[in-house]
This record gives structure tokens, C-alpha cells and sequence, in this order.
């Protein structure tokens, strides 16, 4: 179990470094479009390089998994896309604190497109999640609606990339192993790699931005990883919980980089602004971690008061 709380924190840590990255790439080069094509290149070069090791024996053999590898791809490029669009308008602290909102998104989702029954304790933490979105809003200038719109496409996109991807997975292998895992993310990120090289031809190149968009993809890539172990040690849920840690992350290396002088990354708060973000986030992790214990628990009384058979078909996925 320490494995895999030392793998959630150290990709909740790649990802809240990769989030810096991205703000000063937006910022510099005033491109998200090229920051997702230089990006999407690079990661697909590290996803073929993986492909190999993790695939296992027929995996060309079904095509089970392409339909959720191609929406869990497309999805994750509406996500990511516009999470650049709104580290144009927020620092890269609030932003990635303010993902948090996805945990309501994700609920939405699942209870109107899947039918899954929200508990009680549950819509009690979408509405603490909803509450400390607002305290984030308060904790610097006010979020304008561009801001907004474009954050909450992001975590549109990241769900449902997020419920194909797991989708994927299960159609690998039947089950959630760190190989399955690895191989739907190597696919995901192969494919999206080879559809991004062609756009390259489109789209005015410079040797600087390029170079600027690899910190990011390095970040990026080996969160995505690093996360997948600490999801076949502990578990989706309980990973979820510990990877909710980038939104603290996220804050305190926003500190540092005020204090440092990258004005362009982290504007300087004073000390109210900053403790309202970090009240925020950590009620944001509360949020989490009561919604998905309630869902653990309802899975758990379920597993004792039914034997059904497997049928193949993957659950609905939640955070």
C-alpha cells in the first residue's frame, strides 16, 4: 500500500509540474493549439517506444477496445485542449485545484447518462466540491466567463476520456492490471501522436516553442504511469484520493514561484488569498475522498449480497 500512495503522490506531483509547464508555454508562445500538437508528438514517440513491452500476446487479434481507445483519445483532446484555454485566463495553482470540479462533472454524468444512483453522502460531496469551486473563484481576481466555460469543457472531457480509457482497459484484459492499464495508454497516446504529425505540415513551427512543449510531455507521460501503479496497487478510488494532492501541490508551487520572481506563471497573493486557495483545496480532497468511500462501501455491500456472474460489459466508471 505505501507503493502505491508513493506512486499516487509522485504522479499527483508530474502533473501539478506539468501544469507549470504548460501555463509558461501558453504564456511565452501564446499557443495552445501548438502546445497540444508539439506535445501530442512527443508523448506518441514515448507511446510507441512502450507499446512493445506492455501489449500482451493478441492483442491485434480482438478490436474490442478501439471504439473506447478512439473516444477516451478524443475526449482527452477537448480536456486537454481546453485546460490550456484556461491557463490563459488562471494561474496554474487555481486551475489545477479548481479540477476538482470534475468529481461533480463525473457524478452528472454517471447518474444521467448511466443511470448510477447518487447516495445521500454522495450529492453531500458534490455540494462541498461545488462550495470550495466557489471559494476558489473568491481567492485572487474574479473568474471571468471565458474562464469558466472553458474550465468546465475541461472537465467534461477529462470524465469521459476518463470513463472510456477505464472502459479500454477492461476490454484489454477484463480486468484492472498495470499492464492492461500501461497498453491503454500507450494506444491512446500512439493514436493521437500519428493523427497529430500530419498537422504539423499546417501549423507555423519554431524549434523554441517546440523544445518548450517537452518538459510538459515528459510530466505528463510519466504522471499518466506513474499514476496507473498507484491504481493497480490501491485501486481507481483510492488513487484518486491520493493523485487529489496536486491541488495542494499545485498551490504550494505557486509559492515558490512568486516568490522566485515568474510573475508570467504565478501572480503574488497575500496571505488571506492564499489560505482561502488552500482551504479550498483541501475541502476539495474532502470532497473527493467521502464521495468515492461511499462508493467503495456501496460496492462493497453489493459484493456481499450479490454473486452474480460476470458479463463481460465494464461497470459505469466513476472518479
Amino acid at each position: 500500500m505505501l507503493t502505491g500512495i508513493c506512486y499516487g503522490l509522485i504522479a499527483a506531483f508530474l502533473q501539478s509540474s506539468s501544469y507549470i509547464f504548460s501555463r509558461h508555454f501558453v504564456v511565452k508562445h501564446s499557443s495552445p493549439v501548438h502546445l497540444m500538437i508539439y506535445s501530442q508528438v512527443i508523448m506518441g514517440i514515448f507511446a510507441l517506444l512502450l507499446l512493445p513491452a506492455t501489449a500482451p500476446a493478441g492483442l491485434f487479434s480482438h478490436h474490442d477496445y478501439v471504439v473506447p481507445v478512439i473516444l477516451c483519445a478524443v475526449f482527452y483532446l477537448l480536456g486537454q485542449g481546453s485546460f490550456f484555454m484556461t491557463l490563459k485566463e488562471l494561474e496554474a495553482s487555481r486551475a489545477s485545484s479548481l479540477l476538482g470540479v470534475k468529481l461533480v462533472v463525473l457524478a452528472l454524468i454517471n447518474f444521467a447518462i448511466f443511470g448510477t444512483a447518487i447516495t445521500g453522502l454522495q450529492w453531500v460531496a458534490v455540494i462541498l466540491c461545488m462550495v470550495a469551486a466557489v471559494m476558489m473563484n473568491f481567492s485572487g481576481v474574479k473568474m471571468s466567463w471565458k474562464a469558466v466555460i472553458w474550465l468546465l469543457l475541461t472537465c467534461i472531457g477529462y470524465s469521459l476520456s476518463d470513463i472510456f480509457g477505464r472502459k479500454a482497459v477492461h476490454f484489454i484484459s477484463g480486468d484492472w492490471s498495470l499492464r492492461s492499464a500501461m497498453t491503454s495508454t500507450a494506444l491512446c497516446y500512439s493514436l493521437l501522436g500519428i493523427c497529430s504529425l500530419p498537422v504539423l505540415i499546417f501549423i507555423k513551427k519554431t524549434k523554441k516553442a517546440f523544445v518548450a512543449a517537452i518538459p510538459f510531455a515528459i510530466c505528463w507521460f510519466s504522471a499518466m504511469l506513474v499514476l496507473f501503479g498507484s491504481f493497480a496497487a490501491l485501486g481507481v478510488v483510492f488513487g484518486n484520493i491520493v493523485q487529489a494532492s496536486r491541488g495542494l501541490m499545485s498551490i504550494a508551487l505557486g509559492v515558490v514561484l512568486a516568490i522566485a520572481g515568474f510573475s508570467h506563471i504565478e501572480a503574488k497573493t497575500n496571505q488571506a488569498v492564499f489560505w482561502r486557495r488552500f482551504a479550498a483545496a483541501v475541502l476539495m480532497i474532502a470532497a473527493i475522498a467521502l464521495y468515492s468511500y461511499t462508493k467503495m462501501k456501496k460496492k462493497g455491500c453489493e459484493a456481499t449480497t450479490s454473486h452474480r456472474v460476470a458479463s463481460g460489459r465494464p461497470p459505469a466508471i466513476e472518479e
